[in-house]
């Protein structure tokens, strides 16, 4: 069986070194469209593939059915190929709640049951799946929670990034690619945290480690191993 990533400027991928260690037969297409990648898993006859930015929307016209969650949130991180039939799937929403969750309940530094105001930076393919996670812990626990979007050019909902106050908030989650070269000001006088979906560069996790009310700061390696054990587990049942 092969199985790989479609993606856009990915040379730092972690993905191929990741899917090898369950001895899989793993490829990275770094491409310039969703189209040219698609033409290029298709003619190697992959059983399976992940999608990555700036795909994760784009690829849904070119399925043929998506899945509950995929459905649901509409963006796709992984492919599954049914006798030739493309089947889309997201394994993000689930991968970045449960780390998420798995560090707050484990971490001794953090003494609430979840942040109260919480911010994400960017509004990728990606930041559909942290909202719904976000979302699905928070929405049944309490009415109080704040959740804010904030992006260079902002959608219906969401606010300008300039106008982003990190100590406003005990959650920050950014999506940003690390290559926008995007900068923080953690002027945070409460405790908070930092989750960096980027995990090419560690810049701003070790930044916002140096501000004495972090509680932790993460990159988005840990995400990265659970959606990828979540897709080699659906592309192999």
């Amino acid at each position: 069986m092969k199985f790989g990533l479609i993606g856009k400027n990915i040379g730092y991928s972690k993905s191929k070194e990741l899917f090898e260690q369950w001895n899989l037969d793993y490829r990275v297409y770094d491409v310039d469209s969703v189209e040219q990648g698609l033409e290029l898993v298709i003619d190697d006859k992959l059983d399976g593939f992940n999608v990555t930015k700036p795909f994760k929307k784009d690829i849904i016209q070119y399925l043929d059915g998506l899945m509950p969650n995929a459905e649901r949130i509409q963006s796709v991180n992984c492919v599954k190929v049914f006798a030739d039939t493309l089947i889309g799937e997201n394994f993000d929403c689930d991968a970045f709640r449960n780390s998420l969750c798995h560090y707050i309940s484990n971490h001794d530094a953090w003494e609430f049951d979840f942040p109260h105001r919480m911010a994400i930076l960017g509004n990728g393919g990606v930041t559909p799946s942290i909202l719904a996670a976000l979302h699905e812990v928070v929405d049944g626990v309490s009415s109080s929670h704040e959740i804010t979007v904030f992006a260079r050019t902002p959608k219906d909902g969401e606010t300008p990034i300039a106008e982003f106050d990190a100590k406003r908030f005990d959650l920050i989650v950014n999506t940003v690619p690390f290559e926008a070269g995007i900068d923080i000001d953690f002027n945070n006088k409460d405790k908070f945290i930092y989750y960096d979906l980027n995990y090419a560069d560690r810049r701003l996790v070790d930044k916002a480690e140096l501000n004495k009310h972090c509680s932790w700061s993460l990159d988005g390696m840990d995400m990265l191993e659970r959606q990828a054990e979540m897709a080699k587990n659906w592309w192999l049942a």
